[in-house]
Formats: C-alpha cells, structure tokens, sequence
C-alpha cells in the first residue's frame, strides 16, 4: 500500500513520529491539489493541517471529490483537534503528537471500515440506511421517508464525498424528466426530516449540487 503526505512544510515528515510505524511506500506531495493526478495514486493520505489549516481543509474536500476511494486523515495539533468536522470531509483525525502505536492504529481501522462495507446495511456516523426494506433511521428515529427521499439519501451517502450534480440526480433518480428545482424541493424535505441537528449531511456545493460529507468516524457496517 501506497500512503500519500500532503504538506508544504520540509520538517512536518520529521517531527511526525507516528510515520515510523506505516511499513509502507511513503510518497510526498504538496498541499495544494489542482488535478485529479495529484491524489489518485494512493489508497490512504494524510493531510498536514498544523500550519495552513485553511488549505488543508481545502485539500481534504479535494481528495473526497477527486479520490473517494483513499482513506484520508487530517493530522492537526492537539489544540486544533476538535475543530475538524464535517466540512473537512476526512475518514479519522491524528494529533501530530501521536506515537507509532496510535498512528497505526487510527490508519488500520479507518481502512478497516472501508473494507467492511456491505451493500445490505449501510451505517453513516448515526444514520442508518437498510436498502432492502427502503428505510432509514437516525439515532434510533425512524426517518419515515418517501421512496424518493430514501432514493435520494441513499445515493448521496453511497457516493460520499463526492458533489453530485442536480442534473446527474435528476438523471439517477427520476430518469431526467422534471427540473432541477425538483431535486431542490426533495432535499429540502430530506433536510427537514433530518432535523437541524443532521440536516448537513445533506450538504450544498455551491455552482453543483449537493453532497454528503464523509464524517470523521464514517462506519460501514452490517446491522445486528
């Protein structure tokens, strides 16, 4: 396996102890991602956040778009750990501080739950989709959605981190035929059954369309 470091600074691979641990082929690259190219050669990437978070944030939702099979980790200081949230698109956070033992750890279960998708039940962060019965719940709350709404949710967790287009969601789930205000109406019906507190994971990419973002502790999981 192939990890890639994005960082603009020469000592940040040095002061990270926990590299010592990925027995790995460790490939650098800047933080600045403008092509697909730059980001698709890696199946896990870490992201320097501890001097430019701006840009590392920015590089994160980058690599969810253009590279969201790659498992992504924001390296931050300590001080700067609870503020990566779901805008930041990212699999799990790493305090720069982190040894070996918890670097290799972090990287092996976020790659771990990847590979422990199953079509049958889908688990994202505390919502919980189960295509066969076309139904959805969220912190134990049955969703009750439509048909639709559960097309539409479904579709955008299971392309997470990727902006779908209001032409392209039109095109998936009603065959192309209506307006693109169509989609905007079922999304906001979406929202408002998500509640205030969940309505981000349906997110608005400006210019685009809509997306859903990849949590922290995004989990794949197969229900009991």
């Amino acid at each position: 396996m192939e990890i890639l470091l994005l960082t603009d600074s020469g000592e940040f691979a040095r002061s990270l102890s926990g590299l010592r641990a990925f027995r790995h082929s460790i490939a650098r690259g800047t933080l600045a991602i403008n092509t697909r190219a730059d980001c698709q050669v890696a199946e896990a990437v870490l992201v320097d956040g501890t001097c430019d978070e701006s840009t590392a944030r920015e590089s994160c939702r980058r690599l969810g778009a253009w590279a969201p099979s790659a498992v992504v980790l924001a390296v931050v200081a300590a001080e700067e750990f609870a503020a990566v949230g779901l805008g930041w698109h990212v699999d799990d956070v790493l305090v720069a501080t982190a040894g070996p033992a918890e670097a290799n750890a972090r990287l092996e279960l976020a790659l771990a739950r990847r590979r422990e998708f199953d079509p049958n039940t889908v688990q994202f962060g505390a919502l919980v989709i189960r295509p066969d019965s076309f139904t959805a719940s969220l912190s134990d709350r049955d969703l009750d959605l439509t048909l639709t709404e559960f097309k539409l949710l479904h579709h955008l967790v299971r392309h997470a981190g990727q902006a779908c287009s209001r032409t392209r969601l039109l095109q998936e789930l009603w065959a192309g035929k209506g307006n693109r205000r169509k989609v905007d109406v079922h999304v906001q019906r979406l929202r408002a059954k998500l509640g205030s507190e969940y309505e981000s994971m349906v997110d608005t990419v400006r210019g685009v369309g809509y997306m859903a973002p990849r949590p922290p502790q995004t989990q794949w999981a197969i229900a009991n």
